[in-house]
């Protein structure tokens, strides 16, 4: 199924692994879309040269949102099935597509209702085969697999998100309008943290890593979710309502010890 589903990124300012990623992409027969957030456009990515590789972009920063909608509606109209996402820090390997075009090629009665499809990473991997589905509620975009047929449906990513809570309400549209939300376990070679910025702290010598987020994104990201939630309970959802209502708690909590630990470091780095 790879001539069937284009892999596509979206780039600000990027990394070389994001130019590694695309050549392998390409290397492994895909067509590659790629919407440049970058200001001006960015140098490394004008320098690959394939007839398998499009490059997007108005010159400035439009946002997750904006970017995801302009590369679902593209790729569909260049007669694709799907889009394969991956954030630009998000790492993978010759196997990973390879396992995913496996699992594809068996589940096609599965993608015929699917919007998303989330291949997780960090999990024991097993062959396609043998993997596992669930039904989700919330699937963040990198990893993900867009079944372009059911996002017609459903509509496009949202233009008015910029970049926190663009993918789960993607997600809660595709709950309402029933079409499938899945995560898939197993594939090899997924990497969304080793390029992901973290600090540490000591706490009676052991290591604790955390992350804390601008204010601005933990604002926005509260904010959407609270949204969310309205949106649901209105339509009647109430139990997506509920994993909205929880996902703030888990956020809101997880920064307030983010920010404990930031205060644990600096109090170390001054001794």
């Amino acid at each position: 199924m790879v001539q069937s589903t284009a892999l596509c990124f979206v780039a600000y300012y990027p990394p070389t692994e994001l130019v590694a990623s695309i050549q392998l992409g390409l290397s492994e027969g895909y067509t590659v879309y790629v919407y440049d957030n970058t200001p001006n456009g960015d140098d490394q990515l004008s320098k690959i040269l394939s007839p398998n590789f499009v490059c997007l972009g108005s010159g400035k920063n439009e946002g997750m949102g904006i970017a995801l909608n302009e590369l679902g509606q593209h790729i569909a109209a260049e007669k694709h099935s799907h889009a394969l996402y991956f954030d630009q820090d998000t790492l993978f390997t010759a196997a990973s597509l390879q396992w995913i075009n496996a699992w594809m090629e068996l589940h096609t009665a599965d993608l015929t209702n699917a919007a998303v499809v989330h291949f997780q990473a960090n999990t024991q991997q097993t062959t396609p085969e043998h993997s596992s589905m669930k039904n989700a509620y919330f699937l963040i975009s990198s990893g993900s697999l867009f079944g372009l047929e059911a996002l017609k449906k459903v509509g496009w990513h949202s233009r008015s998100y910029f970049l926190e809570c663009v993918d789960y309400e993607l997600c809660a549209r595709a709950h309402f309008a029933n079409l499938a939300v899945l995560k898939v376990q197993g594939c090899p070679g997924l990497d969304h943290e080793s390029l992901q910025p973290q600090d540490e702290a000591r706490i009676m010598g052991k290591k604790i890593g955390f992350r804390l987020y601008p204010w601005i994104r933990i604002y926005s990201f509260i904010m959407g979710l609270a949204g969310l939630s309205f949106t649901s309970l209105r339509k009647g959802h109430l139990v997506f309502a509920w994993k909205c209502f929880r996902n703030i708690l888990t956020h809101t909590v997880t920064q307030l010890f983010a920010v404990f630990l930031w205060g644990i470091k600096k109090r170390q780095e001054i001794r």
